[in-house]
This record gives C-alpha cells, structure tokens and sequence, in this order.
C-alpha cells in the first residue's frame, strides 16, 4: 500500500536564529513597560456625580497566565464603592478584553486564549491605605503582551444608572493597578491613574464663629463658606457675604473668584443673634442665624473649639498636610488643629515635614496647631491613643512600624503593649495629652494613666460612643470630654458625613483657654476644662462657684449647688445630669416649651456593637391610620443617600446609624385617633422591630421606646415641640446630694437637630470629719 506523504509548506514562525528577526520582535515587545500601562478617559468628575468612568489597560511585556489576575484599588477610606453582582444596577463594574494583541509576530493562532474575565469586589482586597479593590480573575486561557482590556466602573450598557464617586473633594484621587503575571496570586505594582474630585455647585451656605464670649469682648470673627451638598466647599464662585442684625447691615465681604468660597466677617459681639445670606450667579443662600452670648464670669476670652485628630494623605487621609491644615482654620473655622499621622505608617520624612507644617501654620491669637500621632496598638494590648504633643518634644514612640515600601517580612513591635507607651511619656506629662480613642482599634480601658490620660472621646466621624465616657467614669478615670474629626476626607472642623464607614458629622472639643496660644490651649485640654459635640458649634458649661467642669472638688458638705449652661446652634430640647451610674436628672425643654398637638417624632439609633465596623442599616416602614399624614420630614439625617419616601399614608426609608439618632417627624390631622404602624429591620443581623402606637397612648406617655438589641439599638415615638419654639439658650442651677464617696457628675445635651454636647465632670470627693 502505498501512503502519499504531504509536503511541509513555508516555516510558520519566526526564525530567531537571524539577529534581524530577533531584534525587530525585542523592539516591538520593548515599547511596552513590562507591567503593563494603564489610562483612564475621565480627567475630572464632581463629588457624589453618577458616572460612568472606563480604564483601558494594555497588558505590559510579562503577559498575564492562565489564572493569574488584575487588581485596581483605591483608598479604603474613599466612599466609593462597587458591585459585580447585578448589571442593571448602581455601581456595576466590568471587565472586557477589548483587543486581541498578535504583537512581536504572534500569529493568529497565538492570540490571547483567555475564555472570560472574571470580576469581583473586595474592599479589603489589597493593601492599605489603597484596599478597595476590583478584582479580575484571567479564566481558562492566558492574555498577551499588547492585549487590551477595558474596565467600566458604572458600566451602562446593561441599564445601569453608572457609579456614584467619592461624594469628597481630592485632587489626585488615585486608582493603582496591581498584576499577578504569572498566576502565583503574588501582586506587583503596575500602574496609577488619577482623577480630579471637584465640589459641586454651591447648596447652603455654612457660618461658624464663636459661641460665646467673655465680658469686654467688642467683636466676634465669623467665618462663612459656600457648601455643596455633600458638604464640600465650594470652589471659583465670587459670592457676596451679607450681616444684619435688628434689621440692619453690620458687615460684608465677597468670597474671592478662584481658591475656596469663603469669606471672613467682624461682627459686634453684642449683637445675640446674626443673620447672614450670601448671593452669586444670581441664586441666594441662606439666611443662616448665629447666636453669640455674652458671659459675664466666663474664665476666657472665649469659647474655643478644637479638632484634635485630623489626617493627611501621608498616612490614610485625603489631600496633603497643607490642605488639612488651612481647610481646619479657614473652611472649618477651628480655633485649635491636632494633626494625627498613624504611627506604624508615617516615615521620619513625612513626620518632620509634618512638624514643619504646624509650626509654621500656628499663630499666637489667631491659630494653634499641634502635631501628634495614633498610636496604634490593637485593642488587646491597649488599643487606639492618640498622642497630642503640646510643648517641643515630638519624639513618636511607635507601636510599630508596618507599611508599604518596607523590606522587612514582618513587622517588629518598638512601643508594644500601651504600658510602653506610658513608659515613653511619663517623665514630664504635661508635655503630651493622651486620648483614649473609639476607631479601627478601639482603646480598652483596663489600662490607664492618670497623668497622661486627660479626656476621652466620646464622639468622632466613626461615630457616637457616650458609652466611652460612661465606662471611663464607671472604673473610676477622672478624664474629661473629647470629640473630633478622625478627618480622614479632607474636611477637618465637624466635617459632613460621608456615605459609608465614617457616617458621623466630626466632632469638636470646646475649651475654656486663658488665651488661644500652645501654652495655654494645653494647659486647658490637660485641666479638663472641656466640653465635647457631635460637630454643632454649640457651647456646654458646668460649675460650682468658682470650680469648673473637669475641676476636683474636695468638700466636707453633704450638698453641692451646681450651674449650668447650653448655648446651642438650634434649639435646646434635652438636659440631663449624670453621675457614675447613669442619668439623675433631666430637663425636658420640648414638654416645657409646649408638646405639639399634631407633631409625632419616630426615631431610631444606636450600633450593631463596639468596634470598627459598628453601624445598623435600616429599613423601616411606618403606615399611619385613623388620621390624615399631613406632612413628613426627615430629622437629623446626615447625608443625601439617607432615604425616606412618602406614598400616601406610608413612609419607607432605608438609612444607617452610627451610635445617634436619625428618623422623621409627621404632623398628623388627628392626634388622638391615629394608629402608627411600624416595622423595621437592622439588615446586618436581622434585628426586628414591630410595633404600634396609637395617639391616645402618645397623649398619656409622651413616648413610647423599644429597644431591638445590638449597642442601644432602638426605636422610639414621641411627641416633641415646635423646633422653632425651643430656646437656644438655657440656664439653670441644681442642689446635688453628695455620697460619702468620691462621686462625679456631668451634663448631656440634645439639640433639635439631633446634635449632642457634653460637659467633662466636676469630680468631687467629701472629706470625711475628724472624730
């Protein structure tokens, strides 16, 4: 049998043994970085827009194996998010090989064989501070040199509406793009992309200024700036600043046309209450009311307010040291700025520049400014601290040093566990100021020292944390009342919440400091002489004669008389005085003012827990019969994704709490025949909540709570008063029974707003009579 045998034909490939062959393919795989490259149509986008934004990333020289991957991250603290999961929704990202490369001589059949890409979100999935990570999985096949894939965050080609950006300005918001080329899942650094994150277009228009005032003060400063909705200031709008009072212009200014839209005002300090508005292109913002009061006794010029914990870009913040620091005295209109660098992340560069930067920043009368750190040891050997330095010193006695960049295969503990710390510190304590702090690493208390540990927090951007105080007090710590920032966007000063983890407004720590200078700023903060708020530049003073909060009193009587004082940004609803223990009295201003015949407030709050991740999101349902729902509106919400719709006689919302309260207030036709319906639901663990409560219970109890579990998580119906008729001043005084023990007691307020202020304790011990 004979077998014809067919001829081979040309050579197929490319023959390497000609140098000519060799260095052309060399040269062609040489224009490509061996990573890859990777660009991004979008150049700007605006804080909180809905957009479609695509990445186009060519593979580099190293090709990508079979099973190996693509990870595009950004910063964890960025409230940007994605989903993989459904098309047709918000937030859905892509990836799609675009471009079959046969570069350096591939032949048709060498192209990429890759079958799909795989995608999936992870907001944890790569290293800090760039975590929040799409990840993309290279399935049944292998990409090539040259190969292009396109990444769609807010893909619109399946109905999707496209993604919602970080709803906060920066300026180069970095997206890194990370490689595993030969399918080992170890990553390299490929690339980075920036996007600008511009402010919108102004919202409201925002005044900060002082409070109070002591006697002999002539004038006030007022600081005024443009917001968008997200709480950004905004940027190029020549706007026109006007105040009146009594009917009468007392002061103008213009915001400049380029740089922040803000604008500085001298006001005469007698006059209790300033109304300003502001005008450009044509729209008008405001009227915003200020409140100054006048004290005749106040043991200070004025009322100073502080943010203590602010970060930059050179740790996990956004925008640079510079940035932060102008944008506290300028935008934020702080008295008092304490930088915070994450002390296992901060190289000695970055930390000297630091320095530099708030000394410069500082000026006696006008602007202190303090350098510290965050010691971050985990909570089981201390837990967060932050260490405020108020003289020269700022020798960082680290936790430990562990973050990207760094040779080391593992991290070598230098100030470790929190008695080290102490160690560090205490040979002359009153140059530093240590602050328990309730963040990724929650203090924990069953370690203290007295002389460095001053205050503690009891509210930041992570949230609201009363329970910290509480504790504290509860073990026996004479520490005072503290809030910040832990400004991670940008927007020291009681800056506006973001959208996810750091939902809380920023916090402020007020201060009753002889003069605004280092010297006697820190001598103020270590005397305790505080009082904390949620963010409201509101005002909180407890006394007895001439001792003031965070005093230490020592008396023989079984009595003591104590004053009191809440001057509010709105109107005062609530006081109570408490002691170690608990609440032991309260002053209820919507009762004495006058309850509603038609107003019902629902509110809901609380945490899932203690630690990082604490906050509930809720969904809720209120259907209302035997009464007409006149009118619905939100309280205390905190940013535009908290939502509450109306249809009819029912109310839907779908919201999250940090530790405090949000909800709703109706005016209802009927009091007295209503029925209130409500469910909800804290969807992270189920907790369920069902109740009804009809108008004639709410006539006879004022309000009726139910508690669902989880950190004070709970629903609550109450009547309350017209919010306008609430004063925004009050005053008072109260006998106290002392116990033959060390006792100490303190003041909370609540605004109308949902805002909240405490006072440090007077600590008071009764010397015991000599038999």
């Amino acid at each position: 049998m004979s077998v014809v045998v067919r001829p081979v034909g040309g050579l197929r490939t490319n023959d390497c043994s000609s140098v000519e062959v060799r260095d052309r393919i060399t040269a062609e795989f040489a224009t490509l970085p061996f990573l890859g490259t990777l660009t991004c149509q979008t150049e700007r986008v605006v804080a909180g827009a809905i957009e479609e934004i695509v990445f186009t990333y060519t593979v580099g020289q190293s090709g990508i194996a079979d099973s190996g991957w693509l990870k595009l991250c950004f910063r964890y603290y960025s409230d940007w998010d994605l989903q993989t999961t459904d098309p047709a929704g918000r937030d859905f990202a892509t990836a799609s090989l675009v471009s079959r490369s046969v570069l350096g001589g591939a032949s048709p059949d060498g192209r990429a064989t890759v079958q799909r890409l795989a995608t999936r979100y992870d907001v944890k999935g790569g290293e800090r501070p760039f975590q929040k990570s799409l990840l993309v999985h290279v399935v049944d096949g292998y990409l090539r040199p040259g190969d292009v894939i396109e990444i769609r965050l807010g893909d619109r080609r399946f109905g999707g509406p496209g993604t919602r950006v970080q709803t906060f300005v920066e300026d180069d918001f970095e997206v890194h793009l990370y490689v595993d080329p030969l399918g080992t899942s170890r990553m390299a650094h490929a690339a980075v992309a920036k996007l600008a994150v511009t402010p919108g277009p102004p919202d409201r228009l925002v005044v900060h200024g002082p409070r109070v005032v002591g006697a002999g003060t002539t004038m006030a400063r007022l600081r005024t700036h443009l917001q968008d909705r997200w709480g950004n200031a905004c940027q190029d709008v020549a706007a026109t600043v006007r105040a009146e009072a009594d009917g009468e212009k007392i002061a103008a200014a213009t915001t400049p046309a380029s740089g922040w839209a803000y604008a500085v005002l001298d006001v005469p300090a007698e006059k209790t209450s300033i109304k300003l508005t502001a005008a450009a292109n044509g729209a008008s913002f405001g009227p915003c009311t200020v409140a100054i009061d006048v004290v005749e006794d106040l043991p200070a010029p004025r009322g100073l307010f502080c943010d203590l914990h602010v970060h930059s870009n050179d740790t996990v913040g956004t925008q640079d040291t510079d940035w932060n620091l102008r944008y506290g005295r300028d935008i934020g209109g702080l008295d008092v700025l304490g930088y915070t660098a994450n002390d296992f992340q901060i190289t000695d560069g970055a930390w000297s520049e630091v320095v530099a930067a708030c000394r410069t920043a500082a000026e006696d009368g006008t602007f202190v400014c303090f350098p510290g750190v965050e010691w971050c040891g985990t909570a089981g050997v201390g837990g967060d601290h932050n260490v405020v330095f108020l003289d020269e010193d700022t020798t960082i006695a680290r936790s430990l040093e562990w973050r990207q960049g760094m040779a080391a295969a593992a991290p070598t503990p230098q100030t470790w566990p929190i008695t080290e710390l102490y160690a560090a510190y205490e040979k002359e304590p009153e140059a530093y100021l240590l602050i328990p702090h309730v963040g990724g690493r929650r203090a924990v208390l069953d370690w203290h020292h007295p002389e460095l540990e001053r205050l503690i927090e009891v509210h930041s951007s992570w949230g609201s944390s009363p329970w910290f105080l509480e504790d504290a007090l509860a073990r026996g710590l004479k520490v005072g009342a503290s809030a910040a920032s832990d400004e991670h966007r940008g927007r020291p000063g009681g800056g506006a919440p973001g959208a996810n983890i750091f939902g809380g407004h920023g916090g402020l720590t007020g201060v009753l400091a002889e003069q605004l200078t280092a010297k006697h700023v820190g001598r103020a903060l270590r005397s305790r002489r505080t009082w904390a708020t949620t963010g409201a530049r509101a005002v909180a003073l407890l006394r007895s004669g001439e001792d003031w909060m965070g005093d230490e009193i020592l008396t023989a009587a079984a009595e003591l008389t104590a004053d009191y004082a809440v001057y509010g940004s709105t109107g005062i609803e609530d006081l109570l005085i408490y002691d170690t223990h608990g609440p032991l009295w309260r002053r209820d201003l919507n009762a004495e003012t006058g309850l509603s015949d038609s107003l019902v407030r629902i509110r809901w709050g609380g945490a899932r827990h203690r630690d990082r991740y604490r906050w509930a999101t809720w969904t809720g349902r209120l259907q209302v019969d035997g009464s007409s729902l006149d009118s619905v509106a939100p309280w205390a919400i905190s940013h535009p994704e908290q939502r509450i719709d109306t249809d009819g006689q029912v109310v839907n919302w779908h919201t999250a709490t940090y530790g405090a309260d949000i909800g709703l207030i109706v005016r209802l036709g009927d009091l007295a025949q209503a029925r209130l319906h409500i469910e909800t639901t804290v969807l992270e663990e189920e907790h369920r909540a069902s109740l009804t409560v009809t108008g004639a219970q709410l006539l006879d109890q004022t309000e009726i709570t139910e508690t669902t579990g989880g950190l004070n998580l709970h629903i609550q119906v109450e009547r309350v008063a017209d919010p306008s008729a609430l004063p925004v001043t009050v005053t008072g005084a109260l006998t106290l029974t002392l116990p033959r023990e060390r006792s100490a007691v303190y003041l909370r307020a609540a605004q109308s707003d949902g805002h909240q202020i405490w006072t440090s304790p007077l600590f008071v011990t009764r010397a015991q009579a000599q038999p």
